[in-house]
């Protein structure tokens, strides 16, 4: 049986000036397309506003507060926030995934949730303000929306894996075999870095921890710390030009005080095989004298290093470093290394379609095969992680993108097309030689929405097209080849 999802809210939250439906009727309608692509299950998931006439706490297994002005104001969702805490008093913390509508100053926030990690889905402009999203598909929203709600699913499939897991002895000892990985916090100027680095942690189906808020108090901060390493057997540690936040009473940084506890955590006979990668930033033209004199220590003080591979290259040499060793020690396929082993020279072209067009597809794929062209097209068979990994990996390795759709609809398509602009936060360091919208007959398309994509929308009869669009691709991809 899955978990029951339930979503709180005040109702003045639920308008949208640029759409008849309301906001959170919207973030219902995403979470619950974004999780069956993540996980495959159709998940239940009620609205329930401070209108509403009651709130079956009982029947609550996952909770999710809309956190603003309003939520704040109104006493029935702070009732029922407090209802969810007191009926799961040690587990709600796992069980509640806050968002964040607008944002809200510390002391505004409901105590027992203060500490919990929560998840920004409003815009950030270039001065710093703050502001509601109103169109979900624009560039704005791309680029912090929806790489919010990507986080957010993924944490909800960990949950929902742990609680599969407590119903079935066979899937809690495939479950236990998943392995923990300690991300360290970083500076604010490699943030975005680090998220990435999580995303596709998360992706390849390691548990990354920390999960929670880390503690302000440096007692409390290094206790927390030594629990989550105490789990897992490799950390990852990334330096920039930041320092990162300075402990209120000390010198010391969160940064700081995370390597010298996994330094220590190598040094504890009862570690076992625990190890550490220390990646720094190429770009430290911008680092302060604290940062600089941190970063030297790191190189020459091996008790610091101690345990660590430390490495000073870009990023995506520091992730294929990363991947080479987690990948091999959890057991997972490479997808990367066999694409590359059997491409044979040849552009990649990644056909994406989903299962209920897997017969109306197939013309589409036999015309490619036939073609000097390496297809990928997703299985539809095996663990859902593994799926995802495979997704993730083409997404990487492809060269042309073609994306099918008849029977699915139209959500789906946006979620794919989303998933080709954010090919390079996934980890793509090559650029995309063309991408291509192939559709039936009897759908209709708006082209107008599309637009956003800047993708060519083709109708599947129109053989002499879509053969063009494959031409350009492999007349592109051969230049290149020969420039190299």
């Amino acid at each position: 049986m899955n978990p029951t999802i339930k979503i709180i809210y005040a109702e003045k939250d639920n308008t949208l000036k640029s759409s008849t439906k309301g906001w959170v009727s919207s973030f219902q309608k995403f979470l619950g397309m974004m999780l069956y692509q993540t996980t495959g299950i159709n998940h239940q998931i009620e609205m329930i506003s401070d209108e509403s006439d009651s709130f079956d706490v009982d029947n609550t297994q996952i909770l999710i507060p809309i956190l603003s002005p309003d939520f704040i104001l109104s006493g029935q969702c702070l009732d029922r926030l407090e209802a969810f805490v007191q009926k799961y008093p040690q587990q709600y913390t796992h069980y509640l995934f806050k968002i964040y509508k607008t944002p809200l100053d510390f002391v505004d926030i409901p105590q027992n949730v203060r500490d919990l990690h929560g998840y920004n889905l409003f815009l950030t402009d270039q001065y710093g303000q703050a502001k509601e999203v109103e169109y979900f598909f624009s560039p704005e929203a791309e680029k912090s929306y929806w790489m919010k709600m990507v986080d957010l699913c993924y944490d909800i499939n960990e949950l929902v894996l742990v609680l599969s897991a407590q119903l079935s002895d066979k899937k809690k000892k495939e479950t236990s075999v998943r392995k923990k990985v300690y991300l360290a916090e970083t500076g604010y100027d490699l943030s975005s870095a680090r998220n990435i680095v999580k995303r596709e942690l998360i992706q390849h189906g390691f548990e990354v921890l920390p999960k929670n808020v880390l503690p302000s108090t440096l007692k409390e901060l290094r206790k927390s710390i030594e629990e989550d390493l105490k789990q897992c057997d490799f950390s990852i540690h990334m330096m920039g030009s930041s320092y990162g936040n300075i402990l209120p009473g000390t010198k010391d940084s969160v940064v700081d005080v995370q390597n010298e506890m996994a330094a220590l955590r190598v040094q504890d006979e009862k570690a076992g095989d625990f190890h550490r990668l220390i990646w720094i930033s190429p770009d430290l033209k911008h680092a302060s004298e604290r940062q600089k004199a941190f970063i030297h220590t790191i190189k020459r003080d091996a008790n610091v290093s101690l345990g660590a591979e430390i490495l000073q290259t870009s990023l995506e040499d520091f992730k294929n470093t990363l991947w080479n060793e987690l990948m091999e020690s959890n057991g997972l396929v490479d997808f990367n290394s066999l694409l590359s082993a059997s491409s044979e020279g040849k552009p990649a072209v990644y056909c994406i379609f989903d299962q209920i067009d897997q017969k109306n597809v197939a013309p589409l794929l036999h015309s490619i095969a036939e073609k000097p062209f390496n297809l990928l097209f997703p299985s539809f068979k095996g663990d859902l992680l593994a799926l995802r990994n495979e997704h993730v990996s083409f997404l990487k390795e492809m060269d042309a993108a073609i994306v099918y759709q008849k029977e699915v609809n139209e959500q789906w398509v946006h979620m794919k097309l989303l998933d080709l602009l954010k090919a390079p936060g996934l980890g793509r360091n090559k650029p995309l030689i063309g991408k291509l919208m192939v559709v039936a007959e009897e759908v209709h398309v708006n082209k107008e929405l599309f637009e956003r994509y800047d993708i060519e929308i083709i109708n599947q009869n129109d053989k002499k097209a879509i053969d063009h669009f494959l031409q350009e691709v492999k007349n592109t991809f051969e230049k290149k080849a020969a420039v190299v």
